[in-house]
């Protein structure tokens, strides 16, 4: 198994893990619109609006019959200060004398040339890395080629509009493998060429002396270390956190199967994304699992290694099977056990939701459940955004599904900057601003309301099984929505 595959797992398991919003809800979403609509935080005391008009007047006024235009508020100042000359003559005579001689008495005071000044501009293209008049630089650092594919296919569908704030979208990858040295290179460099980050995902994100420093607005998909998720200027899509776990579909197996679930599991040999395992396995207690043992193996560990899983899955009298690698892993645990005689309930994270799970695994991988953290791919016909991402070839993955709905949620902020203050108000600080007030967020329905300012873990999950060689929604039952809220989250750690 390559790295990159290694990554797709790693991705899906902790996408499960999120979690948050703070009543447990079946959330639903609509139509198409150009702009999501989102509720915004304010500073202020009224926070019914998303767009404030600004409430300085300029300090300057141009001494001219015609009051020129006034920039926006939050616009940098011209470069060039242009102080104009009196269009008219004074009401009374200078109080000092001129320093040369009058040439004679005079009955009248004359007035002065009068010189017509240049008009102030009425605006000032940024000058924040990244952003021209006609293009805006986006960079995307990740472990899969999945996320970068993601925020490839958001660019597609922008570009064949007017872009975001009128310019083009031109995606800078970068391609790290789970590297720290790579990703502390990746975000050097985004900070001297790019306008924003968007969609990244990479387990090795805790490089960020760089990204704070330059201030970048950073929009990952998710923000894997505390490190990260701790950067003032870093704000995930779906914000993940050290000390919540996603228990909602366990909650859900352990009422509706009878006799579930004594749970046995196969985990990585990384001890990183073992101990993530060992996290959500430890939450599943709580929730009335018990445990009958675990067995770490190798990505590439070959069948015959599950031969010995479902041998101790027996002699333990486990019911409840899971593999937090990849497809493959999963397949050769359903078919060993399948030999072995082992039956029960079987459960896999989103790296199973493929549609070459089904097909490598056939009948072996039958009634499979598999958690996912977003509305399901066969729900795109009542989903536009879900369907435009497709439309574009769009992987049908969780991971590329997730970095598609960071670059929305960047084109939803930068729109609120240009009708508060017009395109060349698009700013680095302008776009921290509007996406620190960003409370419910969906990205069109694709992921449940998330309150992305205030980087809360959203909990939203939606449970589908394998049957008959297609996945079909079991919880909750309704379309398009997900389960969200306090209750499908445990509080883990200090």
């Amino acid at each position: 198994m390559t790295r990159n595959q290694i990554w797709i797992t790693v991705g899906a398991i902790a996408a499960a893990l999120a979690v948050g919003i703070g009543v447990t809800v079946l959330v639903t979403g609509g139509g198409d619109s150009s702009i999501d609509t989102v509720t915004s935080r304010s500073t202020t005391t009224s926070t019914s609006s998303t767009t404030v008009a600004p409430t300085t007047a300029p300090t300057t006024v141009a001494p001219t019959t015609t009051k020129p235009t006034t920039p926006p508020s939050t616009l940098p100042s011209p470069t060039v200060s242009i102080v104009p000359a009196p269009t008219a003559a004074p009401t009374v005579p200078p109080t000092t004398p001129p320093t040369t001689a009058a040439p004679s008495p005079v009955t009248t005071v004359p007035a002065p040339t009068t010189t017509t000044a240049p008009t102030p501009p009425t605006s000032v293209e940024p000058s924040d890395p990244g952003i021209t008049d006609t293009e805006i630089h986006v960079a995307v650092i990740a472990d899969s080629p999945d996320a970068i594919a993601g925020v490839n296919t958001w660019a597609a569908v922008v570009n064949a509009k007017k872009g975001v704030a009128g310019r083009k979208v031109v995606v800078d990858a970068f391609p790290v493998n789970g590297d720290p040295a790579q990703y502390a290179a990746a975000v050097a460099t985004a900070c001297a060429q790019d306008f924003v980050i968007v969609g990244s995902n990479s387990v090795a994100d805790s490089a960020v002396v760089d990204l704070v420093a330059c201030d970048i607005p950073d929009l990952p998909a998710r923000a894997w270390t505390s490190a990260h998720r701790g950067a003032a200027n870093t704000y995930a899509v779906v914000p993940t956190s050290d000390t919540k776990q996603q228990v909602g579909p366990f909650v859900y197996l352990k009422g509706a199967v009878t006799g579930c679930c004594a749970q046995y599991v196969v985990k990585s040999t990384d001890p990183v994304v073992a101990a993530a395992t060992e996290a959500s396995m430890a939450a599943a207690v709580t929730k009335g699992f018990t445990t009958a043992g675990s067995q770490a193996l190798a990505a590439d560990a070959p069948q015959s290694a599950y031969a010995a899983v479902a041998a101790k899955m027996k002699d333990t009298a486990a019911n409840f099977g899971r593999s937090d690698l990849g497809v493959t892993s999963t397949i050769n645990l359903r078919t060993e056990a399948q030999t072995a005689g082992v039956t029960g309930t079987w459960f896999c994270f989103a790296q199973c939701y493929t549609q070459s799970f089904l097909d490598q695994g056939g009948p072996a991988v039958e009634d499979e459940y598999v958690a996912i953290g977003t509305n399901p791919f066969e729900e795109a016909g009542a989903i536009p955004a879900m369907a435009k991402y497709l439309a574009k070839g769009g992987p049908r993955t969780q991971t590329g599904l997730e970095s598609y709905s960071a670059g929305l949620l960047f084109q939803t902020v930068t729109a609120q900057v240009v009708a508060d203050v017009g395109k060349n108000g698009v700013t680095r600080a302008a776009v921290l601003a509007k996406v620190a007030g960003v409370a419910d967020f969906t990205a069109y329905n694709i992921l449940g309301p998330t309150d992305v300012g205030a980087r809360t873990v959203p909990g939203c999950f939606v449970l589908m099984q394998a049957n008959n060689s297609k996945f079909t929604r079991v919880e909750p039952q309704a379309a398009t929505k997900l389960s969200c809220g306090d209750a499908n989250l445990v509080s883990v750690g200090p």
